[in-house]
């Protein structure tokens, strides 16, 4: 997979956090329920977890106890604050509103707890994806070229001088669109900093 490392000023990291909406893939032990891939493999805090994240999607079925939902390789994850109106209130995890969408919830999964490692899908919305999005995009994700160079075009329609260095597989790089056009084809592990 060809390796990208991104610096970016802060004020240009916007447009990147819309990988994220679209879908980044991650490595990742699988087998563990959500709260340990949460917390344990990501690094995010429980009281984040439990007070910032107030919908979850495990391969798009809404979560209600994050002890008893699992990952598996190949899952499709979604995190998202908490939603306006009746859909948000029906979706939040543990709401009121949950029995409305009982038939479609994530049940406790007893098939598969041996833990391998796999990949997953990690879909970010909203104000989370704001909030831990910078941490997720320097710690290295998968996306597919075609969305980079899309996110790269956005950000530097705001600003030419956004991207302030590129590395392709270790070497140096003009960060033109050129060269973003050059991965459209391909999958890209990307790392993304934050530059000052």
């Amino acid at each position: 997979m060809t390796r990208v490392e991104l610096r970016i000023r802060k004020t240009g990291l916007m447009p990147f956090y819309s990988l994220l909406e679209i879908g980044v893939g991650l490595q990742a032990n699988t087998g563990c329920t959500l709260r340990v891939f949460l917390c344990g493999q990501l690094g995010l805090s429980e009281e984040y977890l439990e007070n910032r994240i107030q919908t979850l999607l495990l391969d798009y079925r809404p979560v209600d106890d994050v002890d008893t939902a699992r990952i598996r390789n190949g899952a499709t994850l979604a995190l998202s604050a908490a939603m306006p109106g009746l859909v948000g209130a029906t979706m939040r995890k543990g709401g009121r509103y949950a029995a409305f969408r009982q038939s479609i919830s994530q049940g406790v999964e007893t098939d598969d707890r041996r833990r391998s490692q796999g990949r997953v899908t990690l879909k970010v919305f909203n104000l989370i994806a704001q909030e831990i999005g910078q941490g997720l995009l320097a710690s290295g994700v998968e996306v597919r070229g075609s969305d980079l160079a899309w996110a790269v075009g956005r950000s530097l329609e705001s600003s030419a001088d956004t991207i302030v260095g590129a590395r392709l597989d270790g070497q140096s790089v003009s960060p033109d669109m050129a060269f973003f056009s050059s991965l459209s084809a391909k999958p890209v592990w990307l790392s993304l900093l934050a530059a000052d």
